[in-house]
């Protein structure tokens, strides 16, 4: 028999894995909240504080809060009697989790540097640029993108649709 979670074990990785989704979640709606804020600045300093805030975020409550909550995810679904492949909602948590991970690796993390690099070279009037407005857009999106998917996980914890995966007969 595979090893199982006791149930005081489990309490204490159930309330780090909630706090490490909280600390992601909060995270990503203060990315999104900044990058909105950025349009409205009213002068170059505002801007680089905004885009420093913004880095501090993304290195903080982003990415540890995201890598701790799929390293809790799969532990609690392979110690307990979910498992990792045996329900569609688990299966689709960690496919989630993997896409907004990577998502923020591949893609959040360089635009946002972008749009600082942007702010330092060209100061206030980088909100007139071109590429500076494409990122931005980038940024929100992907930022939106992020919660819809958070929310999602959040509802389907505690729904668990979608059924049990059937196991193929030989």
């Amino acid at each position: 028999m595979a090893y199982r979670l006791n149930q005081k074990k489990k309490s204490v990785l159930v309330a780090i894995h909630v706090l490490s989704v909280a600390s992601w979640v909060g995270g990503t709606l203060a990315m999104l909240l900044l990058a909105i804020y950025l349009q409205n600045g009213a002068n170059g300093e505002q801007l680089l504080y905004t885009m420093a805030s913004m880095e501090v975020i993304d290195e903080n409550l982003l990415k540890y809060p995201a890598l701790l909550t799929l390293f809790t995810g799969i532990i609690l679904s392979v110690w307990t009697q979910w498992g990792l492949v045996k329900h569609y909602w688990v299966i689709t948590k960690l496919v989630l989790t993997i896409l907004t991970i990577m998502i923020g690796i591949f893609f959040l993390n360089r635009w946002t540097a972008n749009l600082g690099i942007l702010i330092e070279d060209l100061g206030f009037i980088a909100l007139k640029n071109e590429q500076f407005q494409t990122t931005w857009i980038s940024v929100v999106a992907t930022s939106s993108f992020n919660i819809l998917c958070l929310a999602f996980m959040t509802f389907i914890t505690y729904f668990k649709p979608f059924g049990k995966v059937k196991k193929k007969r030989k």
